[in-house]
């Protein structure tokens, strides 16, 4: 089913060739074409686990904080990192549907984003893992096998 949308909000059907869905938005004499653009996005957020959701908590609580120490409202943070307040209540709220754009987002806004150049600095494991990689591996030590020396044969054997 094809069909036009307008700005008014009236809807025309077109014939469809397929079973396929294709809306046409017309908006500002601009026609946008939408096709697998929605049944592509993603219906819920990622799933989380309850540690993950702890520390996105925290970190919404700690930048609501931030906001407030600041005495910035949420529009105007919101209206600043250029998302809606929708969004930014999303963020302090660590929520983990929104994006990690929108976290840098308002870390910037706050005069924070310096501090993600923290995360992940100090990475141990994977220095350690990567020290494992580099040292020369122990030489095999190869078991030195000593022929058994076949006894000759007799020619009694070979004359009967």
């Amino acid at each position: 089913m094809y069909r036009i949308l307008d700005r008014s909000g009236g809807c025309c059907p077109l014939s469809a060739d397929s079973g396929t869905k294709i809306v046409i938005l017309r908006y500002y004499g601009q026609i946008i074409l939408i096709q697998s653009i929605i049944a592509n996005m993603p219906r819920k957020p990622p799933l989380v686990f309850p540690q993950e959701q702890r520390l996105l908590s925290a970190l919404g609580e700690r930048l609501r904080l931030a906001r407030k120490r600041r005495k910035l409202s949420n529009a105007v943070v919101a209206q600043r990192a250029g998302i809606s307040r929708t969004t930014l209540y999303k963020v302090e709220a660590g929520d983990a549907g929104a994006t990690l754009g929108s976290y840098v987002r308002v870390l910037a806004v706050l005069g924070l984003e310096g501090d993600l150049d923290q995360l992940g600095a100090d990475d141990r494991v994977g220095r350690k893992l990567q020290d494992l990689e580099l040292e020369p591996a122990p030489k095999r030590r190869t078991a030195i096998r000593a022929k058994a020396v076949n006894p000759p044969a007799s020619n009694s054997e070979e004359s009967t």
